[in-house]
């Protein structure tokens, strides 16, 4: 094994390690991050130290309204939703939910191995292998002989110069339809940004048929992104409402809500089409310019920190470069009130929001027309678009687009509600008032799941068996990663509902 002198190496965000190595003169299976512990200690050591923000919760039980918001999700076990936590745990969350494949439900068998990607460093590693179609042909247990690895090295870095890379090809494919440069013509700056990019976006998946080198017709799973107008909310949606964009003609939707029918826009996480639209963006700065500062270790050698948090959480390191850290107090506060503001408006829009929904669901019952329930619909979409992009760091990324927006999601929901009013009216129903969500429970029943409990056992045995498919092998053949998490040793949908009583 070559070894390495801190005189050849130039420690930077960009790229790690400015040397002609080869990966495998380094470490073997570079998709096993701790294999790279003795060549880049600090950033590796930085990185574990991800494992220290363990801590999640229970969305649904926190927000009831999010039952009703995200029914149609999850299958017969009712939809989920976890708070964000640290990457060393990107794995085991994504192996823990009970509808991989959000939204449609499926079990782990039918969920696309691209998932890979971003939740796992043997998605980089099987598109260096064998090809980005291979991965986005097979399911997510295809692979699970390499083992359960965590996001990684590899994720963000060539394993054979370390320089920054993007393993989606997409991507560069979706930058060039918004007339944007491709990662390799993009600044130092932007790669910053793009590599996050990668998988910190909205967007949405299609399913294409290729023929493979044995000439079988397969079908893989290939994403997209809604760039093609702008990054601002309004922008995308104005591309997602275009029939002209996609095959069948028609706007397009990843989801009929089971209750009002309303076709849906699923919105997953566009932190980066928000923070380019924001001051942060605007002003040239890169994602690792907040959440992977340069700090300096004990023996005085500057690195770039690799474990990516809350920026105000590392104030000195994140933000002193631009803003004076004697007025960090002041800073706090301001971001505690740009906080405390969505947090509000998040809660009145959602509470709206699952009242429409319910309420269109009664106005179906007692006898609307189509005709009748498309404006209805189409409010309900928008409020629902806004709402459900403007989530974890949106208020921070982008706070003026974020209160706004935050306030259109108000508008139209109010006005669905407005519509529906005198729907119910015409059919009857003028006296029909929407049921109480107050709590997960109450949020719960109102989604009829008649085999919840049936089925949340068997997605616990699912994930039970799942787990050991990943595990058992790897140990075998050599590829088990030490930081594996495991289902039950931490916090995870597995230890909320499969270790009580599940009431149907």
């Amino acid at each position: 094994m070559r070894k390495l002198s801190a005189a050849v190496c130039v420690l930077s965000a960009a790229v790690l390690c400015q040397t002609a190595i080869q990966a495998k003169d380094i470490v073997p299976q570079p998709y096993n991050s701790s294999n790279f512990e003795k060549v880049f200690p600090l950033q590796y050591q930085s990185w574990i130290a991800s494992k220290n923000d363990s801590k999640t919760e229970d969305y649904i039980a926190k927000y009831p309204f999010l039952a009703i918001l995200r029914a149609g999700t999850g299958g017969d076990t009712g939809p989920r939703l976890l708070g964000l936590r640290g990457h060393y745990y990107a794995w085991v969350d994504v192996a823990t939910i009970p509808d991989s494949g959000i939204p449609n439900g499926k079990k782990n068998e039918a969920t696309t191995a691209r998932c890979n990607v971003c939740h796992s460093s043997i998605g980089p590693e099987v598109i260096r292998k064998e090809g980005e179609r291979e991965l986005q042909s097979n399911n997510l247990s295809h692979f699970a002989y390499m083992g359960a690895h965590s996001v990684g090295c590899i994720n963000c870095h060539d394993p054979e110069s370390m320089k920054l890379k993007v393993s989606h090809s997409f991507l560069d494919k979706m930058l060039t339809k918004a007339g944007k440069p491709t990662f390799e013509k993009a600044g130092a700056a932007e790669q910053k940004s793009l590599v996050c990019a990668q998988c910190h976006y909205t967007g949405y998946t299609v399913e294409e048929k290729w023929k493979d080198k044995t000439g079988k017709i397969r079908t893989a799973t290939v994403g997209k992104t809604a760039w093609k107008n702008g990054f601002s909310l309004a922008e995308q949606e104005a591309f997602l409402n275009d029939g002209k964009n996609f095959p069948d003609g028609k706007p397009f939707a990843e989801l009929i809500h089971p209750i009002s029918k309303t076709p849906i826009i699923w919105s997953i996480h566009p932190d980066y089409e928000l923070f380019k639209t924001g001051i942060h963006g605007k002003m040239g700065l890169s994602c690792t310019s907040c959440h992977m500062p340069k700090v300096k270790a004990k023996d005085g050698t500057v690195y770039t920190n690799h474990n990516i948090g809350n920026p105000m959480n590392t104030f000195k390191d994140s933000c002193g470069s631009c803003h004076s850290v004697k007025d960090e107090a002041k800073y706090q506060a301001i971001v505690k009130q740009m906080k405390d503001r969505a947090e509000d408006l998040r809660w009145k829009s959602g509470t709206l929001l699952a009242k429409a929904h319910l309420e269109a669901g009664k106005a179906w019952e007692v006898g609307a027309t189509e005709k009748e329930m498309k404006p209805v619909l189409q409010n309900i979409r928008a409020s629902y678009w806004r709402f459900n992009s403007l989530n974890r760091g949106a208020y921070f990324h982008n706070p003026q687009e974020t209160l706004g927006e935050f306030a259109n999601s108000i508008r139209y929901a109010e006005e669905a509600r407005v519509q529906l009013r005198k729907i119910l009216a015409k059919h009857g129903a003028a006296n029909y008032v929407a049921p109480k969500f107050d709590t997960k429970e109450q949020a719960m029943a109102l989604l009829k799941l008649p085999n919840r409990a049936a089925a949340t056992k068997a997605k616990c045995r699912s994930i039970e068996v799942d787990s050991a498919r990943w595990v058992v092998p790897s140990k075998k053949n050599g590829t088990y990663d030490k930081n594996y998490v495991a289902p039950d040793a931490v916090e995870t949908w597995y230890t909320r509902e499969c270790r009580k009583p599940v009431k149907g």
